[in-house]
This record gives structure tokens, C-alpha cells and sequence, in this order.
């Protein structure tokens, strides 16, 4: 999957990378969401691609963005996608790290419900250019013998076969979406605004 280094000023200045540059991978983001999935791996390429969007030349910088999100925090799986967005992108909501002496503040840099039209988009805080990003995922179907598997697991199915069957096709989906298909056009779909 591809990963994404970003510059933080705060992590500089604290000496820890003293260089200030951090590489985030999808393993990061799974550990955070406990899981991966299809909303994971989406939420891991829109903030990458809109990073890469707002910093076509030079390296996007850690804690120099807002994430806006469509839906309400508690609906759907937008809080899984702006928990993804935020650590790559140190964006976090009222508890966030409130900044030294006025500078590297991350708290309230997350909007919810930000009839924006999209699933995420990011917000250079120096001036103000918008990456919007939409997902569509369906452009990368999943097998169709996982939804039987699923269905039987859900339905109580207490085959080891099953499971691991499930687990496996479920994985494979995910993998051709963050490596297979990363690239495809539409499945992730940057507007500048």
C-alpha cells in the first residue's frame, strides 16, 4: 500500500523524529482502527491523495490542515474515516493537543457535518486550498463468494472454513483496493476548491 511522508513541526521542535519527518503506512491506520477494511483503506487514500493534491511540489506538513467531513461524527463509518484522516494528518477534534505558547495547536481541526458534498476533504490552513475527496469503492468489487461467506459467519456458521475463507477474501479485497487499484481513476477522486 502506499505510504505517505509528511514534515511536522511539532515532532521538530519536541526532537522526536529530530528531523521532524514521519513516514505513516497502512499498518499505522489499521492499528488505529483495529481493523482493516474497505472504509479504512478508502479513508488511508483520500487523505494521502488530497495531501499529495494540496502539496503538488513540496512535502505536505503534518498539523497545517483542517479534515472536514460530510456526515455527522456519529454516523456511518465517518468517525473511522476522520480517526484515519487525523493521525496522518495530526488534525483532532476539541481534546486534541491544545499548541505551545500558541503554535502546533491540532484541537478543533476536525469538522463534522460539513456540507461539503464528499466523504473528506482537507483545508490548508496557510491558504486556505481545499483537496475534496469522494471514494467509490464499488469500483472494485469484492468476490462474490465472500458475501456467502459473510452471511454464514453472521448467521452463526461455526465452520473454521468459513471464517477463514471470509477473513481471506475480505483481506484480498482490501489489498486490490490499496494496491491493485490505488490508482484507478474514480476510485478516489480529488477536487481542488
Amino acid at each position: 500500500a502506499p505510504a505517505i511522508t509528511l514534515k511536522d513541526p511539532l515532532a521538530a521542535f519536541l526532537g522526536a523524529p529530530a528531523d521532524g519527518m514521519i513516514t505513516y503506512r497502512y499498518e499505522d491506520a489499521v492499528r488505529l482502527a483495529g481493523h482493516s477494511c474497505p472504509t479504512v483503506a478508502g479513508a488511508w487514500l483520500m487523505t494521502i491523495k488530497a495531501l499529495r493534491a494540496l502539496w503538488p511540489d513540496g512535502m505536505p506538513e503534518r498539523g497545517a490542515v483542517q479534515v472536514l467531513m460530510d456526515d455527522a461524527q456519529d454516523e456511518g463509518v465517518t468517525g473511522v474515516m476522520a480517526g484515519v484522516a487525523g493521525l496522518i494528518t495530526g488534525a483532532a477534534g476539541p481534546g486534541g493537543f491544545k499548541g505551545l505558547a500558541g503554535r502546533f495547536g491540532r484541537n478543533d481541526l476536525q469538522r463534522f457535518s460539513a456540507n461539503i458534498g464528499a466523504e473528506l476533504a482537507l483545508r490548508r490552513l496557510d491558504d486556505g486550498q481545499t483537496a475534496v475527496a469522494s471514494y467509490h469503492p464499488e469500483l472494485v468489487p469484492a468476490d462474490p463468494e465472500m458475501r456467502d461467506r459473510l452471511q454464514r459467519v453472521l448467521g452463526g456458521s461455526r465452520d473454521p472454513e468459513d471464517h477463514a475463507r471470509f477473513a481471506e477474501l475480505w483481506q484480498e479485497r482490501v489489498k486490490r483496493i490499496l494496491v491493485d487499484y490505488a490508482d484507478l481513476p474514480g476510485l478516489v477522486r480529488i477536487e481542488m476548491r
